[in-house]
């Protein structure tokens, strides 16, 4: 018996296909649609990024060059030198000038030119050397950036009309001047200083695709200071036009499109705050849509994929569906073999792999989420003390990170190891045994009660939440907390810490003046506490130096380091410290009464001539003044670092005795100014002629030997007004003046006021 006709058959696998492939065609379209979209969204965001990292590798330069202009022009030295008439014989000063000059232009900033000029002294200084002013035909066109509004400016000048380029850079469109009026933070301007960079250099730093894609810069002008590839631009009259499109919007940074000669382009550009300059990157329409219709042609390409694997998927299903037919055919005609006895794929198989593989990258992330969650908050921080972060960002990112977002006010705690002495640790070790204080810190502070720990400024600092108390009762329970932090890092690390508290805040953005107000109680605490932490409300808050200097015990100190007397000066300095301590000053008062000290100390070395001294560890003697340190440790650092040192000196000028002339007549002054004392007596006792030692001091000093006795007594008189009640006319006496009329004279001349009167302003009480 023939077998029966298939139509049956036929028509499940037509409605089979049909049901199939209309899913195919629509998820294709929408595929197509919506990656088309995503992708064009990816290029467009990209182009962007593009324009922005250009943006900043352009104003990194441009800042690099402002920052190390400022920094040289606000240096002492170059204050100084721009006061110099820079004559024949300070040729040692030019050269001085031309090597910090040279230095500048190292850095890899396309600096070309660097110009200094003073209008006061009348001098002009290029790459190509040093010229009057007054003899430069430029000279004009130099003083008219006098006139610019601004101390510190960005110009652009076209290179064909600028003085500030050599002609190394003819090829170049632009020159890009930072123009600093000197002195920077005077009102009354004398010079100038000037660093060019061509725009040709900044050119290089564009990045951008060749074959489809062109950069422009424009000024705040609207000019077009330098760009890449604008030949595949229409010619240079539409940029005119580009710019004012962009112009007119308020946006800092967008993209548009455009048509220029019937050609559509799209604009991507960026406005920047720093200098008002324009980035524009031109883009074809054709050209950016190029992933678009790759996709497209793929998208097809699938799609007939997809529907060659329905069909056959279909024609298996059909088959599988008719089986049962097919069978009931066979059982009655008994003819038809089972010819389509074939296994159907289990797509439930495939579907739960999916889900697994699914929940497999879903672990992953998360997981790769928690171990990078310590670094972004440990960042975050960071920024929270720098004042780096806005408002809104961290409200935003305390959200982010998971961090407590319910609380009423907190504190900065600073933590920091007082001392080594005694355990098993070095200074070098304190980084890593400031982690493990950071360690033990975020164990024993819950997380609702705090935000990250971190180590910054060699110190550990916690952020302290206040959730339910109020101020006094918040500051109440630090104590005991600090009190535990204490022990826990005494049992484990065998270690004594100290502990500063800031004021109460209520907003995360004032975290940096926190962290400042904790550093300063801790301060406050090495240098005057006698307990383990301190607050910074109960610190004494004053408002100016208000101090009484102990100027007696000052030139005690004085006379016993020019005497060479080591007991003398250590006792001297023992006096000088306890009568400082004994006025209980806030930190910020002993800092400046300690540089006060130690400026006068330089100032008695260098009258000594002793000019160097060693600065040890620190690039600074005054670094080590404004670190914490207990007084005592202050007063051991002056006697071993500075009075030692002179008193060392001392010593061996006076055993090279009669090395130096005028050292011995010095010496003589200040040993005997209360004695008559005569050129020619003091020439004699060294065995020489009177003239040739007056004029071996006076080429020494600079000054005639009864000038220098006159100016030393006047000094002497001075302290004797100061801290004695000596009468005038004992003092004219004592300094060998043959009248009370002739010292009055003599100190009128030099302080323009009489003994008395001086008296009355400069004694204390």
């Amino acid at each position: 018996m023939a077998a029966p006709p298939n139509r049956y058959f036929l028509r499940i696998l037509l409605f089979g296909f049909l049901i199939s492939s209309l899913p195919v065609i629509i998820v294709g379209l929408f595929s197509y649609m919506k990656s088309s979209d995503t992708i064009q969204q990816n290029v467009n965001a990209s182009k962007l990024l593009q324009l922005e990292q250009m943006q900043m590798n352009v104003e990194q330069v441009m800042r690099t060059v402002d920052h190390s202009m400022t920094y040289f022009v606000n240096s002492s030295f170059l204050k100084s030198a721009i006061l110099e008439p820079l004559n024949v014989e300070q040729f040692q000063l030019f050269n001085q000038i031309k090597q910090e000059v040279n230095h500048l232009q190292t850095f890899d900033t396309g600096i070309e030119n660097i110009i200094l000029l003073s209008t006061l002294e009348n001098w002009y200084i290029d790459n190509s050397g040093l010229y009057r002013l007054s003899d430069l035909d430029k000279k004009d066109r130099l003083l008219q950036y006098k006139e610019l509004p601004f101390d510190s400016q960005w110009i652009t000048e076209p290179v064909s009309n600028t003085v500030l380029l050599g002609q190394s850079s003819s090829r170049c469109t632009y020159g890009i001047s930072l123009v600093k009026k000197l002195p920077l933070t005077a009102s009354t301007k004398n010079g100038l200083a000037v660093s060019t960079i061509p725009s040709c250099y900044l050119n290089e730093l564009l990045s951008f695709d060749k074959n489809s894609e062109a950069v422009l810069v424009f000024n705040d002008r609207g000019e077009l200071l330098f760009g890449q590839n604008e030949e595949l631009l229409p010619p240079d009259g539409l940029f005119a036009a580009l710019y004012q499109d962009i112009a007119k919007s308020d946006s800092a940074f967008a993209q548009f499109d455009t048509e220029l000669e019937g050609t559509g382009y799209t604009v991507s550009y960026r406005k920047s705050d720093y200098n008002g300059w324009t980035y524009a990157s031109i883009t074809s329409l054709h050209a950016l849509s190029k992933q678009s219709r790759a996709i497209g042609w793929f998208t097809v390409i699938i799609c007939l994929t997809l529907l060659a694997i329905t069909l056959l998927v279909t024609w298996f299903g059909s088959q599988r569906l008719y089986k049962p037919i097919e069978q009931l055919f066979v059982s009655v005609f008994q003819l038809f073999p089972s010819k389509h006895d074939k296994p159907s794929r289990d797509g439930f198989v495939y579907i739960a792999d999916q889900i697994r593989h699914v929940i497999r990258e879903k672990s992953e992330l998360e997981s790769t989420m928690n171990n990078q969650i310590d670094s972004l908050r440990t960042l975050f921080m960071m920024e929270l003390y720098q004042g780096k972060s806005s408002s809104r960002s961290i409200e935003e990112r305390l959200k982010t990170l998971a961090f407590p977002t319910s609380f009423k006010g907190y504190a900065v705690m600073t933590l920091r190891i007082d001392f080594f002495e005694g355990t098993s640790y070095s200074k070098g070790d304190t980084d890593l045994l400031l982690f493990a204080v950071n360690n033990i810190v975020e164990e024993l502070v819950d997380a609702s009660d705090r935000l990250t720990p971190i180590v910054y400024e060699q110190s550990q600092n916690t952020l302290l939440l206040n959730r339910e108390h109020n101020q006094d009762a918040f500051f109440a329970q630090l104590v005991p907390l600090a009190e535990q932090i204490a022990h826990t890092v005494k049992e484990v690390l065998n270690l004594s810490v100290s502990f500063g508290f800031s004021g109460y805040h209520d907003k995360l953005k004032s975290a940096g003046t926190a962290l400042e107000e904790s550093m300063e109680a801790y301060k406050h605490l090495k240098r005057f506490g006698d307990s383990s932490a301190m607050f910074y409300r109960d610190l004494p808050q004053k408002l100016s130096f208000n101090t009484s200097y102990p100027v007696r015990l000052q030139t005690e100190l004085n006379d016993a380091i020019k005497l060479g007397d080591r007991a003398k000066s250590d006792e001297a300095l023992a006096e000088l410290f306890e009568a400082v301590f004994k006025q209980q000053l806030s930190a910020h008062d002993f800092e400046l009464t300690t540089a006060r000290l130690l400026i006068d100390l330089i100032h008695l070395s260098q009258s000594l001539g002793i000019h160097e001294m060693e600065l040890g560890d620190h690039s600074s003697l005054f670094e080590y003044l404004f670190q914490p340190h207990s007084p005592k440790e202050v007063r051991n650092w002056f006697l071993q670092n500075i009075v030692e040192p002179i008193i060392v000196s001392v010593e061996e000028r006076t055993n090279s005795q009669y090395k130096n002339i005028s050292e011995e007549i010095i010496h003589l002054i200040h040993q005997q100014y209360d004695q008559e004392l005569t050129l020619e007596a003091i020439a004699a006792s060294m065995h020489y002629n009177a003239n040739y030692v007056s004029s071996v001091f006076r080429k020494e000093t600079g000054t005639s030997f009864s000038e220098y006795l006159a100016a030393h007594r006047h000094r002497i008189a001075l302290g004797l007004l100061q801290d004695t009640n000596i009468s005038v006319k004992e003092i004219s006496e004592r300094l060998r003046y043959t009248n009370p009329q002739n010292f009055i004279r003599s100190f009128r001349k030099f302080e323009g006021t009489t003994p008395g009167k001086y008296r009355e302003l400069h004694q204390p009480g």
